[in-house]
């Protein structure tokens, strides 16, 4: 099974948002860093 990063770095940006990044974030399942690795930014 993998992980909420793993998911996050094969769905963005085609299936998964900016805002679906940043809720993750929010709830806690990513950390500021890995969302702005993710991002690009």
């Amino acid at each position: 099974m993998m992980d909420v990063y793993s998911l996050a770095i094969q769905y963005y940006p085609q299936l998964w948002n900016k805002q679906r990044i940043q809720a993750l974030v929010a709830a806690g399942r990513l950390t500021a860093e890995q969302a702005a690795e993710i991002m690009g930014e």
